[in-house]
């Protein structure tokens, strides 16, 4: 009780002297107990990025407290083993959580890319006026209870009409001033019935939906909504008698500003901002399909990168060009940061600029990876002048890890991912061991490489010659000599 009044009493005291932008979660949650947990919020709803907010330790007797900064109500999340748990919070909100009951994460679903967490609510004790998670509980119970109860009758009757006392119903409930963030949240939960009651007139849902509406960054039900209805959205608009202009700039462009001054040119997206997430959203998903070249795609987004309307779209076009070349030979790889195995030392990959790096993820415990350890030992050896052998070991316990790198000799660089999951979803791990190798300038060479038995010595002569070849060329005097002629 003492450490809930000391907490009110703190956020009090920010709140007098200014407007107060913290958030403090904390609760008591033994089966926690001397865990680090992170809160992490979507920084990309075209790519589905998220981004660490804050972490923190739970103490052996499962109490924790954590405080962070948000600029408006947003909607976090809190990887939790098998689940994940998320809620809203308001900027000056402190709230007593509830942590569902701790199921591990199993070995096999680390790596299976098609893992998908169990969503949770996160339960929260105390209560004030106008809580935003209860709010919206609330709201999704009435509106989906409306909707279920009548859409079979109005489908059968085809009295659209109809669809629209679900709105009203639920608005006289639910009330909510114009521009605050529940009206906004509510517009985007409708739209699926504008899009049913105009099914056949795809300009109104757009005009109803976002012509006129700021684009809402951090709203995921305004994502939501966007993502469905622009989600083939060239395929669309190349059809249509507007989009005759748009498909012939496309056809001879690979310009992003001249593509967006094009679509602005319908009155549906006047507003610069969305119409270049539209764009981007559709790059996005064009780059992964078999209908446009991706190469196109990929200078197209690389014009966007720092010529957008402003830091938002700025930072997705970004984390689009990272996602689409991450892996692409010519291009950087993603850097990380991870620990040695003693947890002593962190290391950065940037840290092995200089030489080859010939970049590997394992397992100890994995047969393929424990035969290639053999061959990578002598490898170490015969390459250290031209090649850092790094491996990153996905092992559970990073100890059990150093035991058998110990008890086997291995001489080489050994990292441990620390369950940090985004290195392994950056460098698309999907099966062990995987081999990549980057050029002494930081530059992937070859993605994936070969393992050491699949001739990786003869590949890897034929690189590194022809580095040499051009690095020779790079560094050549300015004078002539008669040898050149």
């Amino acid at each position: 009780m003492r450490i809930f009044l000391l907490i009110i009493f703190m956020a009090a005291i920010k709140s007098v002297a200014g407007e107060n932008k913290e958030v403090t979660l904390w609760g008591n949650a033994p089966e926690y107990s001397t865990m680090r947990l992170t809160i992490e919020r979507q920084s990309n709803y075209i790519t589905r990025n998220f981004e660490d907010v804050e972490t923190f330790s739970v103490d052996p007797k499962g109490n924790f407290s954590v405080t962070f900064s948000v600029e408006e109500i947003a909607k976090i999340y809190m990887p939790l083993g098998q689940m994940r748990g998320y809620m809203y919070v308001e900027p000056g909100r402190t709230y007593l959580l509830t942590l569902p009951l701790y199921r591990p994460l199993r070995p096999e679903d680390k790596f299976n890319p098609f893992f998908e967490p169990e969503t949770v609510v996160l339960g929260i004790q105390n209560n004030f006026p106008g809580e935003i998670n209860k709010k919206t509980v609330a709201f999704e119970e009435k509106y989906n209870y409306l909707f279920s109860k009548d859409i079979k009758r109005i489908v059968l009757t085809g009295n659209k009409k109809d669809l629209f006392k679900i709105i009203d119903q639920t608005e006289a409930a639910f009330p909510a001033e114009k521009g605050t963030w529940f009206y906004y949240y509510k517009h985007f939960k409708y739209q699926n019935i504008y899009e049913y009651a105009y099914s056949d007139k795809p300009r109104e849902v757009i005009y109803n939906g976002f012509s006129s509406i700021p684009v809402q960054y951090n709203l995921d039900t305004y994502w939501a909504s966007f993502n469905k209805q622009f989600g083939n959205f060239f395929h669309y608009y190349f059809s249509t008698k507007e989009g005759q202009s748009f498909k012939e700039t496309w056809n001879t462009s690979e310009s992003f500003q001249l593509l967006t001054a094009t679509l602005r040119k319908d009155t549906l997206f006047k507003n610069r901002e969305l119409a270049e997430l539209i764009l981007l959203k559709n790059l996005y998903a064009g780059f992964y399909g078999t209908t446009y070249s991706k190469l196109k795609i990929t200078n197209i987004v690389k014009t966007a990168k720092n010529n957008c309307a402003n830091v938002q779209n700025n930072k997705i076009a970004s984390d689009i060009f990272d996602k689409i070349t991450k892996l692409n030979v010519g291009e950087s790889p993603p850097n990380f940061e991870l620990s040695d195995l003693s947890g002593t030392k962190t290391l950065l990959l940037e840290n092995y600029r200089g030489k080859f790096v010939y970049l590997n993820f394992a397992n100890t415990k994995n047969y393929a990876c424990k035969k290639d350890f053999q061959v990578l030992e002598q490898m170490a050896e015969m390459y250290k002048k031209d090649m850092y052998i790094v491996t990153v070991l996905t092992d559970e316990d990073p100890d059990e890890a150093m035991a058998y790198v110990k008890n086997n000799n291995l001489s080489w660089d050994f990292l441990h991912f620390g369950q940090n999951a985004k290195v392994l979803l950056d460098y698309n791990i999907k099966a062990l061991p995987t081999y990549y190798l980057i050029n002494p300038e930081g530059i992937m060479s070859l993605s994936p490489a070969p393992a050491p038995e699949e001739n990786f010595a003869l590949v890897f002569a034929e690189v590194y010659n022809n580095y040499r070849r051009k690095q020779l060329r790079k560094n050549r005097p300015n004078t002539r000599t008669i040898y050149d002629l």
